[in-house]
């Protein structure tokens, strides 16, 4: 503990698979707390390497390998041992997997347990093809008892659907995906010139998330731009996912891959959001993702890059907003592609972006609460 450090509240923000430098707990909740200079900032969560410190907060790695499921049984260890070490006074959990341990120490240290509802966990069991009805079933009696634990003071969710689909969870404090960063202003332009376009596939790379409808849609493009291109960065939690993507892809260099089984930086999608023409946010139709807002709708706004996106109601709106994109419809590739044509004859970014999108905008509620609950 450095100087200066025991007068400071310990704080622990703990996830089991999400990277220590997740764009969520670390460049939102963390680093708001931390810039008071009133906390003792503690990270646990995913690296894929060993890292003993990083800009103002003490970290602890919870798993070094996402697909392995000895580390995953074995990251409650490690979180029980972080927790007895860093004596935390606010304990924020941002995955389900710690909240039994997490609510049975409570009683040992006395702190305060909020619960950060980054997920309705329920729902994504849906989305993920690999699980058989068993253990898709014995998935929803943890997630069910984890969540139903004693002993959470608060909670704060991701998303506001979340108050419909989890009425229980209260006190609660809606803290949206929003931008941690500043907007990128940009004059009105359009494509209408443009001979070959950069598109782009980034972030939680899943069948749900419309990553072979993208590719389709891609595949018509190229005849009409042939010298365009679209990469796909991120991270593929399932296997044959993963090499059924490889495969599909292996003969066309026109699509490029960055992909891995563990979460990729951050910051390194958020350049690849600035080096392309187009987001594709090509979602599937599922009652786990049509009430969302993605966090790419505002990494795009904020960064002046036009989003194409499956035809959703509240989706449409917040891009018309500001004219920075509009709906495609992914599943027939013909009507895709004339809606394509069509739309990149507009004018996109007419409309000036306000602090609403930045997570600035949520900055001091957040804070407020971290106060009052001590």
């Amino acid at each position: 503990m450095g100087p200066g450090q025991a007068s400071k509240i310990p704080i622990l923000i703990a996830s089991s698979i999400k990277p220590l430098k997740d764009t969520r707990a670390w460049e939102k909740l963390g680093i708001s707390l931390r810039e008071t200079n009133k906390y003792d900032l503690n990270i646990i969560g995913f690296s894929s390497k060993f890292l003993e410190r990083f800009e103002g907060a003490r970290i602890f790695p919870s798993l070094f390998n996402t697909s392995s499921t000895w580390e995953r049984y074995f990251a409650q260890f490690r979180f029980l041992k972080t927790v007895f070490k860093v004596k935390p006074k606010i304990l924020i959990v941002c995955t389900y997997e710690y909240l039994f341990v997490g609510a049975l120490l409570k009683v040992v240290f006395g702190y305060k347990l909020i619960y950060d509802v980054q997920e309705n966990y329920l729902l994504n069991l849906d989305l993920n093809t690999e699980l058989s009805v068993a253990k898709k079933s014995n998935a929803a009696k943890i997630i069910k008892k984890s969540e139903a634990v004693k002993g959470i003071d608060f909670y704060f969710l991701a998303e506001k659907c979340y108050v419909q689909e989890m009425p229980e969870k209260k006190p609660f404090l809606i803290l949206e995906n929003k931008f941690a960063g500043k907007i990128i202003d940009k004059s009105p332009f359009r494509y209408s010139e443009k001979k070959a376009f950069r598109f782009l596939i980034s972030g939680t790379i899943t069948p749900a998330f419309g990553t072979i409808e993208g590719i389709n849609f891609f595949n018509s493009i190229l005849e009409i731009f042939p010298d365009s291109s679209l990469h796909i960065v991120g991270h593929v939690p399932l296997k044959s996912f993963r090499l059924k993507l490889e495969k599909t892809v292996k003969s066309n260099p026109k699509i490029h891959l960055k992909i891995d089984e563990n979460p990729i930086d951050h910051q390194l999608i958020l350049e690849e959001i600035k080096a392309s023409d187009f987001c594709l946010l090509p979602y599937q139709k599922h009652s786990a993702i049509k009430d969302k807002m993605p966090t790419k709708l505002f990494e795009g706004m904020a960064l002046g890059i036009p989003i194409l996106i499956s035809k959703n109601e509240k989706w449409e709106s917040f891009l018309n907003q500001y004219q920075g994109g509009f709906s495609i419809d992914f599943e027939s590739e013909e009507l895709a592609r004339e809606q394509f044509l069509t739309g990149i004859q507009r004018d996109f970014f007419t409309n000036k972006l306000g602090d609403e999108i930045l997570w600035s905008s949520q900055e001091q509620e957040f804070l407020k609460v971290i106060a009052e609950i001590l």
